[in-house]
């Protein structure tokens, strides 16, 4: 009996929880990024181009591919600042910064390059905020359709718009939005 009754409750919490993906309405915002939600964010553009050449970019040069998160990359000395050295360049980005290390050797024409972006020639960081894949159909959103992973999604979009409106209070730190297409994109 106790049994029956633990398998009904686990059964129970199990529904709730999926319901409440079901609960959560796909927005326009949430399926791509859109011309409105850059005119509010005010984020320069780039692209990987591929997503297999943005994931063996980061795997050729030793470290691990991540996107939905930001870096500060400092062109001068082609090096991109760990998590600590970042907060000390712009202490309030503490939020919009990844605490993953990227370990990676790039020369900043390779980085300027690989990513599709021009910076001004008068700055020393960059900040890169790589996206949520999208579909190169339609520009949709990896994880859109809903599911399990709307929440992450949900999640990411917040990140990124803290990120830009955080950045905006930093004039001498560029700051850009890399998309990366689904083109190349290998399921496992």
């Amino acid at each position: 009996m106790i049994i029956h009754l633990l398998k009904l409750a686990l059964t129970a919490l199990f529904f709730t929880h999926m319901s409440s993906f079901a609960e959560i309405q796909i927005t326009e915002e949430m399926k791509s990024f859109t011309e409105k939600a850059n005119k509010i964010e005010q984020w320069k553009l780039g692209t990987t181009k591929r997503f297999d050449t943005f994931e063996q970019f980061f795997l050729n040069a030793g470290g691990d591919a991540y996107y939905q998160t930001g870096y500060i990359f400092d062109i001068e000395s082609e090096h991109w600042l760990s998590y600590e050295e970042a907060i000390k360049v712009a202490p309030d980005l503490n939020g919009v910064l990844s605490q993953q290390q990227l370990n990676i050797n790039i020369t900043t024409e390779e980085l300027l390059a690989y990513t599709n972006i021009q910076v001004p020639a008068h700055a020393h960081y960059v900040y890169l905020y790589f996206d949520t894949p999208t579909d190169p159909k339609d520009g949709t959103y990896l994880y859109s359709e809903g599911g399990a992973f709307t929440k992450l999604l949900v999640k990411s979009i917040k990140r990124r718009k803290n990120a830009a409106l955080t950045l905006q209070k930093h004039a001498t730190i560029p700051w850009y939005l890399i998309e990366i297409p689904l083109i190349g994109f290998n399921p496992q």
